[in-house]
């Protein structure tokens, strides 16, 4: 959402990667909560402790100017400092969603932040495999990190990355390991 609609404009050589806002409201966690609806543990340990207990979530997909998913982002914003970045009472939107990228809002107001990764992840997910129309057994890259300002958690973000990728990094499977020969003969 941040920096990566950025990395994917300089990944895909295109100034038209686009932010689709899927969903974006406050909502209220605690502790068991957080865990029931699968956001990560940062969210919890981090940020809830923060925020009392509210938080605004907000998801997107980033796409190509077809329109095509190339990434889908979930974030938990810090409520005490997200309204200020997230938020735009004159969006034309009905989440009130800043429906350009976060990150320029950012960049304008020469926002310093600190991004510490977290956790790295690859697995399957009927969900977007259903949402981006492939394959139920399709694999997927993702990642999440915290955005800290002035040293408080601003933000947890979740990124999953599209296959589509694969068109500019290369296949996401690893490489199948080489048998070596038993013999010692050349």
């Amino acid at each position: 959402m941040l920096a990566s609609q950025r990395h994917l404009k300089l990944l895909t050589g295109r100034a038209d990667v686009k932010t689709d806002v899927l969903w974006q409201g406050k909502i209220n966690l605690d502790h068991r909560g957080a865990r029931d609806v699968g956001v990560p543990d940062d969210v919890d340990k981090r940020l809830l402790a923060a925020s009392s207990g509210t938080l605004l979530q907000r998801e997107v997909d980033l796409c190509d100017a077809h329109g095509d998913p190339l990434c889908y982002a979930a974030s938990w914003w810090n409520t005490n400092t997200a309204d200020a970045i997230v938020l735009d009472a004159d969006a034309d939107n009905a989440y009130g969603a800043l429906d350009r990228p976060v990150w320029l809002k950012l960049a304008e107001n020469k926002t310093e932040l600190f991004r510490e990764v977290r956790r790295v992840y690859r697995g399957q997910s009927e969900r977007l495999s259903s949402a981006w129309g492939l394959p139920t057994d399709t694999y997927f890259w993702g990642r999440h990190y915290i955005f800290w300002l002035a040293r408080k958690p601003l933000c947890v973000i979740h990124e999953v990355m599209s296959p589509t990728l694969e068109t500019y990094l290369g296949p996401a499977a690893p490489a199948p390991r080489a048998r070596r020969s038993r013999s010692r003969r050349t």
